[in-house]
């Protein structure tokens, strides 16, 4: 287990290869302040533009998921009931109006680093990071072999349009368009779709196209496979329930901020 508390943020969020600690990036302007019954809900989420950051109902939650890169298959514990009041647009206790600038060139990780910064300023936020055994699906080679010849992203055609689109038997069909992309990327999107990490143990290098296509969740007459059968037929992977070691994002202190 891999435990790191009570180090300060510059420790935490800046330490180089060479063991260095150095001062974590910055926005150029935040702005949190508590969120306007009043102004419709319009998108939520984060919305990104060079330079800018703006979620206009944000609550702690959503701002850790997107600082720390966070997916629904990443653990992720500590958190206070408060950091996750739904949005809507009879209440809004405890959710935000964030915004956020920086340098139009800024790269994306240090976008989220910056955020993260934020994060442990205003809502004197604490965490450390542990590795446990847990359940995962491990992705390997499935008994009738794999089915696809390696590519070159470089190389990857244009889609047709309307390819991407579900049936009209299934409309809430889901998607997963990776283009060509080694194993562990694909692993990574799989993750994401099956709410649990997936590790791959295919052993397979290079890149492969891989796009996806299976039936939703409330369509049982669609005439897409289910991500079992698809990923079996179409590419000769299996998922198999197993366990490894899983990084767990753990939140020591959140307090409730002084909004802006």
């Amino acid at each position: 287990m891999r435990r790191v508390a009570g180090l300060p943020l510059v420790a935490l969020l800046a330490l180089q290869s060479t063991g260095h600690a150095q001062t974590p990036p910055r926005f150029e302007v935040a702005s949190l302040k508590e969120r306007d019954r009043n102004v419709p809900l319009g998108l939520v989420g984060m919305q990104s533009t060079p330079g800018r950051l703006i979620n206009r109902c944000a609550t702690l939650t959503s701002l850790v998921y997107y600082a720390f890169r966070l997916t629904s298959a990443t653990p992720l514990e500590g958190l206070p009931g408060w950091a996750n009041t739904p949005c809507s647009d009879a209440e809004t206790a405890n959710t935000y109006e964030f915004q956020a600038t920086m340098p139009a060139g800024t790269p994306d990780d240090d976008g989220r680093l910056m955020l993260q910064a934020f994060l442990v300023e205003r809502f004197k936020l604490a965490f450390h990071r542990e590795t446990r055994k847990l359940p995962v699906y491990a992705l390997v080679v499935a008994s009738s072999g794999f089915k696809l010849k390696a590519t070159d992203p470089k190389n990857d055609p244009p889609r047709a349009r309307g390819s991407l689109g579900c049936p009209p038997e299934d409309r809430g069909c889901h998607i997963i368009a990776m283009g060509s992309s080694n194993m562990l990327q694909i692993a990574g999107a799989l993750a994401f779709n099956v709410g649990r990490p997936v590790i791959d143990k295919t052993g397979l290098p290079g890149t492969y196209y891989f796009d996806v296509k299976y039936a939703g969740d409330t369509s049982p007459n669609s005439p897409l496979p289910s991500l079992i059968g698809a990923l079996k037929e179409q590419f000769g992977l299996e998922l198999k329930p197993d366990t490894g070691a899983v990084e767990v994002l753990v939140i020591d202190r959140a307090e409730k901020p002084l909004p802006n």
